[in-house]
């Protein structure tokens, strides 16, 4: 067990400057135990194949690196990890202009109508980088290439959700002609504008994708209806759900309602509680005050301190309280792939209809 798998939301909670309410530190401490306890029995045979050090994840040879898809598969139900969770209350006040900024979000969602219809299209533009190798062991080399993805979702989610998926040609090189040659082949081998991918799944359960296709015990659309609209019931809801191995509480949080936000499916009283739950977040910050995706103008936010060699966001355009989208970026170099580079952006939007294909 490594230096970082002892690094516990309790043992950061002593490592802070200021007082901390010692009925939190000690629940925080009952929860590490629990955890350690987790980690110390779990099997250890969870060695992953040698190309999962280049992002932390697994993923084939050659295709579309989908991080939603992709992330860490092995959960531990939390159960017994959560009955002495520290809760939202508890958590140490976030940076001011992160909070401040997500108020607003939430004040303006909260005053959102938007009119529903009998369906709900969703559609997404996706930027996602794919790895190729130079030298057929080291995946050193890669490229960004688009997706686009319309998904008609009923009223009653349980019901048939159709999707329509196209991809386009590789737009940005990182490295030679590993990478082109990847990307031809990727191209050439996936859907077009001209002759998309049709999929229709019961309950969006489509084989792959983010619309549909979920870890067992996540929380998907179907339970979307039934959320909290209260800050601490919602994280209170939220942590009794799976998580990844060694995810932090804010983390775990955090992750949840990025892949809520993203199905485009969250109405507006349940987005400013999201927000609202953001904002009470230890370690949020603005990550880039405003900055453009797909063409709509919004303020990115993430965790300070989110581990791995990525870092996670969510756009959101404050003055009205729409969620636009969210990107991943790369926080380590790997290969030709520079740090800070955007391995992943997906701009969602939203609107509702009457019809579908």
């Amino acid at each position: 067990m490594s230096d970082d798998d002892l690094d516990f939301p309790a043992l950061r909670l002593l490592r802070r400057d200021e007082p901390f309410p010692p009925e939190a530190v000690d629940a925080s401490l009952e929860r590490a135990r629990h955890r350690f306890e987790t980690a110390a029995n779990a099997p250890t045979n969870r060695t992953a194949p040698a190309r999962r050090a280049l992002l932390g994840r697994s993923w084939p040879p050659v295709g579309r690196l989908r991080p939603a898809l992709l992330a860490g598969a092995t959960v531990v139900v939390t159960g017994g990890l959560v009955v002495s969770g520290i809760g939202i209350s508890h958590w140490a006040a976030p940076e001011t202009a992160a909070a401040a900024t997500l108020h607003e979000a939430a004040r303006a969602a909260a005053a959102d109508r938007a009119p529903t219809g009998t369906y709900t299209r969703v559609s997404e533009s996706e930027l996602s980088l794919a790895f190729a190798t130079s030298d057929g062991e080291h995946y050193d080399e890669g490229y960004l290439a688009p997706t686009t993805t319309t998904t008609w979702v009923p009223q009653d989610v349980t019901g048939t959700w159709v999707r329509r998926t196209w991809s386009g040609p590789a737009t940005t090189f990182y490295g030679g002609a590993a990478a082109r040659d990847a990307a031809a082949q990727d191209y050439a081998s996936s859907a077009h504008r001209d002759d998309p991918l049709w999929q229709r799944a019961a309950g969006g359960d489509f084989t792959v994708g983010e619309l549909g296709g979920e870890q067992p015990g996540t929380l998907i659309a179907a339970d979307i209806a039934g959320l909290p609209r209260d800050p601490a019931a919602l994280v209170r809801r939220i942590e009794a759900a799976p998580r990844a191995v060694d995810t932090t509480d804010a983390e775990h949080v955090f992750g949840t309602v990025r892949q809520l936000l993203r199905t485009g499916l969250v109405p507006a009283d349940l987005r400013a509680t999201v927000y609202e739950t953001l904002a009470s977040l230890p370690d949020i910050v603005v990550t880039e005050r405003q900055t453009s995706l797909d063409g709509r103008q919004g303020t990115a936010f993430g965790l300070r301190a989110a581990s791995g060699k990525e870092r996670q966001e969510i756009i959101i355009a404050p003055s009205d309280g729409t969620y636009l989208g969210e990107r991943t970026l790369q926080t380590e170099r790997v290969g030709d792939v520079p740090a800070g580079a955007v391995i992943d952006s997906v701009s969602v939007r939203s609107e509702a209809v009457d019809e579908r294909p």
